[in-house]
């Protein structure tokens, strides 16, 4: 999930959801941010960014990544995947919309302000009446604004909806696109296949004479040239060469074992899902209708405004929960729905999708795993006290052979090509050392990722060149066979296909017959020919297709075509979606542009180091 942030390019809409529209953003102070005499973090035209606007965005992204992944974000993170970034552009552009509104005048009345306030369930009692307290202490503990800070920025957001409302307003794709999309992906083929073998030859292929081998051979030279090869001696230094050398105490090894008590006594952990509300009664309420069946859990947190990727807790320990929340959690038989509960985030429901039993290792049976693991540290640990004296030796003029003779360095070589991956050469850091050596460098030490290191010299680099017959014979019969076989088969297949397509059956032919109905173009079929289905796609009703197979020849007739149906029920509500879903898309993107041509009309002004200021105060408050 994080990785995909990396190169995603994330909607500055989930960022103004998440940071501007300001619901539910708790337990994030400002911490003096927006104090002293730093009050923006920059402008776009006239219009200033509050650093409590950018903060609150920013906190609600990183809180909201923390909550879908589980982890908590470090300050690398945070910058590292551009979540910083995305969200200055995304109250950048808010910025932009603001100021255009303002100097072209938009603007709504008190009455829209105030049916907004009245109508957030924020701000209303059990009854559904306005609680001017409810009201005053959201705005104080959660948003830390005065009403009348709040007003301006209700007033700010209904305005800019208006101004984003008239550039998406009237986006209308033709309905040749959706039909022709939909066309073109939702068509279908039925088709049956075969595979035609060796086993359909009437006669084995000959065993080749020495001249069709030769004749072969010489039309096939690039086919049978060795790879370039480097000639390379190398002195390495292996820790695990030196662990009969290294003594591991006995009271080292149980100090390991208690240190590491976590990994070895595994507390019993519970796959949860924690489903939180707003107060008691409406988990009990949501209790109830569960129990009564009259909906999922599923249905519970779609109500919610959730996907249950969002309230996923992961597997965890009874000490990870408050006591009450463990107290039933833990006291569970075992999976199924438990509570309303509080829970650190309120009243709440959990969900046990799995139980995981208590895992203790006693020491007896870690000893063994724990001393190697001692040693090997301690191995390392010696290859890296010994890299001074090498590095002097070879500063000195010491050969490889002279290291491995005076050290507890190994003296090897290796003829290395591409291919080779064994012993030392399975190492990345080796391979890198031969493909950047030159003739005339002097040997350095360079390090393994296991903690070793060693030391080479490239004595020769042999070019590509022809492999003569006699070396590769064996393989050339074996080329010849195999084309002389496809050759035979791709003679018989086409016979087959003229008889396919005048009317005749697979099992006329003595072939195994399989079918396939309602395939799609991208659907793909596991050990046949990755183009199968786009050549069956190239196909008119009753013809065939003849493809080249690792199995042989692959033989397809097309039997039927199903075109989309555009008047099915399923159907046109697909092309209704799909419409939309253009739509939105092409009135995004019209957005996105407008919004980028205001910010390089109005101008953009930006104060690093109040941005700069914000990103820290965040981290460290992970």
């Amino acid at each position: 999930m994080l990785n995909s942030l990396r190169s995603g390019s994330n909607s500055k809409v989930m960022w103004i959801i998440m940071g501007l529209l300001m619901l539910g953003l708790t337990g994030f102070g400002l911490g003096g941010l927006g104090g002293g005499t730093i009050r923006s973090i920059g402008t776009v035209g006239e219009e200033k960014i509050p650093v409590t606007t950018y903060y609150r965005a920013l906190a609600g992204a990183v809180n909201n990544l923390n909550r879908r992944t589980g982890q908590t974000l470090s300050a690398s993170e945070i910058e590292a995947f551009g979540i910083s970034s995305q969200v200055l552009e995304a109250v950048i552009g808010v910025a932009a919309l603001d100021n255009e509104t303002n100097r072209i005048g938009v603007s709504v009345g008190d009455d829209l302000v105030r049916q907004a306030i009245l109508g957030n369930p924020n701000f209303q009692a059990l009854d559904g009446s306005f609680d001017k307290e409810a009201y005053d202490f959201f705005l104080e503990r959660n948003l830390q604004v005065s009403p009348a800070e709040f007003d301006e920025l209700l007033r700010k957001e209904n305005a800019r909806s208006l101004l984003e409302g008239s550039i998406r307003g009237g986006i209308s794709t033709s309905d040749a696109i959706p039909l022709t999309l939909l066309g073109y992906i939702q068509e279908s083929r039925d088709f049956e296949w075969a595979w035609v073998t060796d086993l359909h030859l009437d006669e084995q292929i000959a065993t080749p004479t020495d001249a069709q081998l030769q004749a072969y051979y010489g039309a096939n030279t690039d086919s049978y040239r060795s790879l370039k090869t480097h000639e390379v001696t190398y002195a390495w230094l292996d820790p695990a060469n030196l662990l009969d050398s290294v003594n591991v105490a006995e009271d080292q090894i149980r100090e390991s074992y208690e240190l590491q008590s976590d990994r070895f006594n595994r507390a019993e952990h519970r796959a949860l899902d924690r489903l939180v509300f707003p107060n008691v009664e409406d988990a009990e309420s949501a209790r109830n209708r569960l129990d009564a069946g009259s909906l999922s859990f599923e249905d519970l947190v779609r109500e919610r405004g959730l996907e249950v990727v969002d309230i996923e807790l992961g597997e965890v320990a009874a000490s990870t929960l408050s006591e009450a929340a463990a107290e039933v959690v833990f006291g569970a038989d075992g999976p199924g729905i438990v509570g309303p509960v509080d829970s650190s985030l309120g009243p709440a429901l959990f969900r046990i999708n799995a139980v995981l039993a208590e895992d203790n290792t006693p020491f007896e049976e870690a000893r063994e795993q724990l001393r190697a693991e001692l040693a090997g540290e301690a191995a390392r640990r010696l290859v890296s006290d010994m890299v001074g004296d090498l590095d002097d030796s070879l500063a000195a003029g010491a050969t490889l052979e002279e290291l491995a003779k005076e050290t507890e360095m190994v003296l090897g070589s290796i003829a290395f090509t591409a291919e080779s991956e064994d012993g030392i050469a399975g190492y990345e850091a080796f391979r890198a050392a031969v493909l950047a050596a030159k003739d005339g460098d002097f040997p350095e030490l360079v390090d393994l990722s296991d903690g070793g290191l060693f030391a080479l010299s490239v004595n020769e680099v042999k070019d590509p060149a022809q492999i003569p017959f006699d070396q590769v014979s064996e393989r050339v019969a074996a080329d010849w066979t195999q084309a002389e076989t496809l050759k035979a088969l791709k003679v018989l297949a086409e016979g087959f296909e003229t008889k396919l397509e005048s009317g005749s059956s697979f099992a006329d032919l003595q072939l195994a017959p399989n079918s396939e109905q309602n395939a799609l173009r991208n659907r793909y079929f596991d050990g046949l020919p990755a183009d199968a289905v786009l050549s069956v796609f190239e196909l008119e009703v009753g013809k065939v297709a003849v493809l080249d197979g690792v199995r042989g020849v692959f033989l397809a007739r097309l039997t039927a075509v199903h075109p989309f149906d555009d008047q099915s029920e399923d159907n046109i509500e697909t092309i209704t979606s799909v419409t939309g879903a253009l739509n939105t898309q092409v009135g995004a993107d019209i957005l996105e542009f407008y919004t980028a041509a205001l910010q390089e009309q109005a101008g953009v002004q930006l104060n690093q180091a109040a941005i700069n200021s914000v990103n820290t105060g965040i981290a460290t408050q992970r």
